[in-house]
């Protein structure tokens, strides 16, 4: 089952007051501590959602040019984050992926172990959807079937995929949860980034 990954990396960081994907990390720039992690899973294709002038401050060279990842620019991302997705779900569907899952580049703790899980089930089950949930609240990453690109691509604004998933078309689908708070965390403000640094001096990816 060929699964593409949607790295959504094109935000504006309007909240932080700052481009927040190019803070430095101990372990390299904050937008790519995910995209490294996501790269040591079975994830067939990456598809790297960005805006092409900014991209140069927060994707090293490496990652740049590595052979799964495809760097995307997409122009409509200040329309919301609809269009970013928009932009993936796109990719996704001329490479004839079979699932996409959506990751965030502000959510630096992910975990391989955790994609697998997630990765694990769409494969066996090939259900609609498979996502993570922390605390009976449905949280990134989400993955999706091919069955639902044409919802996907109706989103508008500031919708992300989370608003498809509620209510009866939750049966249809998988939920994991996950009982660590950190897989979780994302960065918006000075605070959460300072909060970052000190979890990453005892975090350990897996």
């Amino acid at each position: 089952m060929k699964v593409a990954g949607i790295y959504l990396a094109a935000g504006s960081s309007r909240r932080m007051g700052k481009y927040k994907l190019s803070l430095p990390t101990q372990n390299g720039s904050l937008g790519s501590l995910a995209l490294k992690t996501a790269l040591k899973t079975s994830l067939d294709q990456i598809f790297i959602i960005t805006r092409k002038k900014r991209v140069d401050e927060w994707l090293p060279p490496e990652l740049f040019s590595h052979k799964k990842c495809v760097v995307v620019d997409c122009p409509t991302a200040h329309l919301g984050q609809s269009e970013s997705l928009k932009c993936g779900i796109k990719q996704v569907e001329a490479i004839e992926a079979e699932a996409a899952m959506i990751m965030l580049a502000d959510q630096p703790l992910i975990t391989a172990a955790m994609l697998e899980e997630l990765l694990t089930i769409m494969r066996k089950k090939k259900t609609t959807f498979v996502a993570a949930s922390f605390n009976e609240v449905i949280m990134p990453p989400v993955l999706f079937s091919a069955s639902m690109y044409p919802q996907l691509l109706h989103l508008q604004g500031d919708k992300g995929a989370r608003a498809l998933l509620k209510g009866e078309f939750l049966t249809n689908g998988q939920i994991l949860p996950f009982t660590e708070k950190e897989l979780f965390f994302d960065i918006d403000t000075d605070e959460e980034y300072e909060t970052l640094l000190s979890l990453m001096s005892s975090f350990v990816w897996s």
